[in-house]
């Protein structure tokens, strides 16, 4: 039986250690009276609390095990709850004054919470596009990690809606002119991959439907979303993609196919779902002339984005 007990500290590359600390522990818990507490006792851990690379990490270690359920839920209750106590006499909040309003439509998004994430873009219209370190992407990205598809659909339309919310009262296509197309096209690739990462496959459907130009949507590096969802480890959208578009022996920019990036990342499950509908895999050299099984083997390690 698993322990119930989250994990204390992990390997992350090469001999180093990377601990959790206890406004993490205590905010993972729902404890928000110590999340306070602890700001009290050091407002510097406001930056740990909120920091999108310590996020990541703890999602990898506790929100993707089983046993540890409800995490989301609980970060999102002390966010939600941290808003509220920012709040002024004069009706402004300190908290999304200073640029934490981001992380706490992040932290929304990740929970599916519908009626903490509308209240939000009450708040800001504009947050949708992320601040700080959190950008429209991530947001995507924790939304379909909820696996509640009408928190995703409603950000997704706050980021491509022709009514922006900026002050000026202009719509979005007005303000953007000619660029708007390329924009809506952004956004919407941005969402593919966001959805491809996050494992949410029946999102993933309605986007892509009954498209046939597929390879379309790749993000900076090239990838297909076969590479964005091989790099995740997410095995049932990876054999949907498959069995739908192919692409298979699809390269990203520095010529990895999808088996390269599982390897890369150690996703062994993936890897070898790859393997078995393309045997050939195997043999093809990526730019660096690397085949996929050296990639596994020399750069295996503990995954952390």
């Amino acid at each position: 039986m698993p322990s119930s007990y989250f994990p204390l500290r992990w390997e992350s590359t090469g001999d180093q250690w990377w601990y959790a600390s206890p406004i993490d522990f205590a905010a993972a818990n729902g404890h928000y009276d110590l999340v306070r507490e602890l700001l009290y006792l050091d407002t510097n851990l406001l930056i740990k609390l909120t920091s999108l690379r310590r996020i990541r990490r703890l999602e990898t270690v506790w929100d993707d095990e089983e046993q540890f359920n409800g995490i989301a839920s609980c970060r999102a209750l002390v966010a939600k709850k941290l808003l509220l106590e920012c709040e002024t006499r004069r009706g402004h909040n300190t908290l999304i004054r200073a640029g934490y309003g981001g992380w706490l439509l992040y932290t929304a998004a990740s929970a599916g919470d519908v009626s903490f994430v509308k209240e939000l873009l009450e708040r800001d219209p504009l947050l949708v596009f992320g601040e700080g370190e959190y950008g429209v992407t991530d947001i995507l990205y924790a939304a379909a990690r909820s696996k509640n598809s009408d928190v995703f659909k409603l950000l997704l339309n706050f980021a491509i809606s022709r009514s922006c919310g900026l002050n000026s009262g202009e719509e979005l296509e007005e303000q953007l002119g000619e660029n708007y197309a390329d924009f809506r096209k952004e956004m919407m690739n941005r969402a593919v991959h966001a959805v491809a990462r996050g494992g949410n496959l029946k999102i993933l459907k309605e986007l892509l439907g009954d498209c046939s130009g597929v390879l379309v949507y790749r993000d900076a590096q090239g990838s297909t979303v076969l590479h964005t969802a091989s790099g995740r480890g997410q095995v049932e959208v990876v054999k949907d993609i498959m069995a739908s578009f192919g692409l298979i022996t699809s390269i990203d920019y520095q010529g990895n196919t999808a088996l390269h990036i599982a390897a890369y990342r150690g996703y062994l499950a993936v890897a070898e779902v790859l393997i078995l509908a393309s045997p050939s895999l195997i043999s093809i050299t990526n730019n660096m002339e690397n085949f996929s099984p050296h990639g596994s083997v020399r750069f295996s390690k503990p995954r952390l984005s």
